[in-house]
């Protein structure tokens, strides 16, 4: 068959082999139903307002479809179709790709991501046109979240992923990279197919950024501010909606987030939705949360059969009001989850509603993890911004709704920064600068998961944090920028914040002063760093010190290291940070089978006793791999840690 962009221009004989070569549904596509025929044929495009094929030369009348004699119809279809933009040339199939080539319309099949496989839809294979990375010719990828082979099944599923041990795609928390055809959001989109790359000079960038683009998170003409902060928006309802402070004991929703008073996060820590002193019965029509339970008159359970409620109602999910006086309106309300207008749709990333209805909204659903708004609030661990070196960052806290607290305070709205180590590193963290009350606390290895290593409130002077941490071991790190608390009357500690970052990726060993300085586990005197520095030189007894590593010198009543403690007096020979239940003494004191419990100190696996290995990613102890356990070892080994696989050590 031919297809719709096929040219052709033939005369006499020409014309008389094509016809003899066609059958008659192609002579009907090149003729029209009952055209005549001409001296010459010229045939294009797709069927317009002249008809299939309008137009040619010859004498003769033209059929209902042209083809014959006389002027050309004012259609698409008449001869070769002129251009300037694809948008001239529609021709109503979903399964062409309509594209204006050199001032001349030009139709070709529908292939999408240009991998050479049509889409499903159209009668091609390939099951996803929006990822190059995905058709029946590629080989199944473990880790991407796709269906790359197109047989029904992805990752984990896919029998070809037997035995890979990192099957399964795991979103990136770095989010945002649209050019090296990878998936890292999970969504089965890449670079450019992906909403969330829109708007970025790499994809391309839209004249301007006005109605639709208002509310959706992106940048679409790439000049730096989006949606409601672009000035292009300002004259968009939702734009001039969202400027609108919510007032938090009218009953109303100024803010059009479908959440009205207290049941809004912009009221919280303001009166009255704050609790003061000790708890009493909820008073059903006094704009107060009088029980403490974050819920104020009718919106409480306790009032449900209150005099003061009876005009509540059942909810109706499409009115623009709180029928049910819950302070959530239409599909913002739990009631509405079911209703035929409240179906999810894609997630919306600044709206304050969980329009996939997967239980999490905005920023803090993973489908925004990459989106240009919450990556600039970076108020959640999924859009933890990157800290690449020493420097001074800056942000806005602003509006953050508080997720995580450190046990020293940050009860307000946070910002959350990740740095990774490769080598051992003196790191410096504060916030002098900071217009607020802020908290800073750090966690190792994961995000909400992590163990806090530090937390601190106001030794930088002035309500700034400062921490400040010795030889931090290889790994990743997340810090937060907290805000102290929420004050009943000021609202929260929150606004623009700085974050200063110092890292010493080469410390030295001081040798006086109990720490391990340069990150290798030997402190002071049992560092080869300090063999001949006084006091360390010739301190045990002529000979140089040595580290106080295994059972043997945990056992010899020498003070190998010179530190003033001897054997199982010395935390090298009771080594762990987390279990300390036994000296490295080759003796089972506890019962539990396992003599010496995780506590003998180690650099590598050969200071370990036969057939077991050296902790090195974590605590820096001896023990059997973390595989050979009944349950999991490694919260007693470190906490915050798993068994990895691999190495089979309890790593971050």
């Amino acid at each position: 068959m031919l297809h719709r962009s096929f040219l052709l221009t033939l005369s006499g004989a020409g014309l008389l082999t094509l016809l003899a070569s066609c059958g008659r549904s192609n002579l009907t596509d090149l003729l029209g139903d009952a055209g005549g025929v001409g001296a010459g044929l010229t045939t294009t495009g797709p069927q317009g307002p002249g008809g299939p094929g309008s137009g040619g030369g010859g004498a003769g009348n033209p059929g209902p479809g042209g083809g014959g004699g006389g002027d050309p119809g004012p259609g698409p279809g008449g001869g070769v179709q002129p251009c300037s933009s694809p948008a001239e040339c529609d021709d109503g199939d979903a399964c062409t790709t309509d594209r204006c080539d050199s001032g001349v319309c030009n139709f070709v099949s529908r292939d999408d991501d240009e991998d050479g496989f049509a889409p499903f839809e159209c009668g091609g294979q390939d099951c996803n046109d929006q990822n190059p990375q995905v058709n029946p010719g590629r080989p199944e990828v473990c880790a991407d979240g796709s269906d790359n082979d197109c047989n029904g099944v992805a990752d984990c599923q896919d029998p070809v992923c037997d035995g890979v041990p990192d099957c399964g795609c795991v979103p990136d928390p770095g989010g945002e990279i649209c050019d090296d055809d990878f998936d890292q959001d999970c969504d089965g989109l890449v670079d450019c197919f992906d909403a969330d790359c829109a708007g970025t000079p790499i994809c391309g960038c839209a004249n301007s950024e006005q109605t639709p683009f208002c509310g959706d998170g992106f940048d679409q003409d790439c000049d730096g501010a989006f949606d409601c902060d672009d000035n292009q928006c300002s004259s968009d309802p939702i734009c001039q909606c969202q400027a609108s402070t919510e007032l938090c004991d009218d009953g109303a929703d100024q803010d059009c987030d479908g959440l009205v008073d207290c049941a809004d996060p912009a009221c919280t820590g303001i009166f009255p939705c704050t609790c003061e002193g000790a708890p009493l019965p909820e008073i059903c029509n006094d704009d107060f949360d009088n029980d403490c339970d974050g819920t104020v008159d009718c919106a409480d359970p306790d009032c449900f059969v209150s005099p003061s409620c009876a005009q509540c109602v059942v909810e109706i999910c499409n009115d623009g009001l709180d029928n049910d006086c819950d302070n959530r309106i239409d599909c913002a309300d739990d009631a509405c989850t079911f209703a035929p207008n409240c179906t999810p749709v894609p997630e919306i990333c600044n709206d304050s509603l969980d329009n996939d209805g997967d239980g999490l909204t905005d920023c803090f659903d993973p489908d925004c993890a990459s989106n240009p708004f919450c990556q600039e609030e970076q108020s959640s661990c999924l859009t933890a911004r990157f800290i690449p070196g020493s420097g001074t960052y800056t942000g806005d806290t602003t509006g953050n709704e508080p997720q995580e607290r450190g046990s020293c305070g940050g009860d307000a709205g946070e910002a959350v920064f990740f740095f990774t180590l490769a080598t051992p590193t003196n790191v410096s963290l504060d916030t002098v600068g900071t217009g607020f009350d802020s908290a800073l606390h750090v966690r190792r290895g994961s995000c909400p998961d992590g163990v806090e290593i530090g937390c601190d409130d106001d030794s930088g002077g002035n309500l700034a944090a400062s921490l400040d941490f010795v030889a931090l071991l290889p790994g990743t790190y997340f810090v937060f920028v907290d805000g102290y608390t929420i004050d009943p009357f000021g609202g929260p500690n929150e606004g623009p914040f700085v974050l200063n970052v110092i890292f010493d990726d080469d410390p030295e060993e001081v040798c006086q002063n109990g720490l391990d300085d340069d990150g290798n586990i030997f402190v002071d005197c049992a560092d080869p760093a300090c063999t001949n520095v006084p006091p360390c030189l010739n301190c045990r007894g002529g000979e140089p010190p040595r580290p106080e590593l295994g059972e043997g010198r945990c056992t010899n009543g020498i003070d190998d290291d010179c530190d003033g403690t001897i054997d199982c007096a010395d935390e090298d020979c009771s080594a762990s940070d987390f279990y300390v239940t036994e000296c490295c003494n080759g003796i089972d004191a506890n019962g539990n089978g396992f003599p010496n419990d995780f506590n003998c100190r180690c650099a590598s696996d050969s200071d370990c006793p036969g057939g077991q290995i050296c902790y090195d990613n974590t605590s820096n102890t001896c023990g059997p791999p973390c595989d050979v356990f009944f349950g999991d070892v490694c919260p007693f080994v470190a906490s915050g840690s798993t068994c990895n696989d691999a190495t089979l050590q309890c790593e971050f």
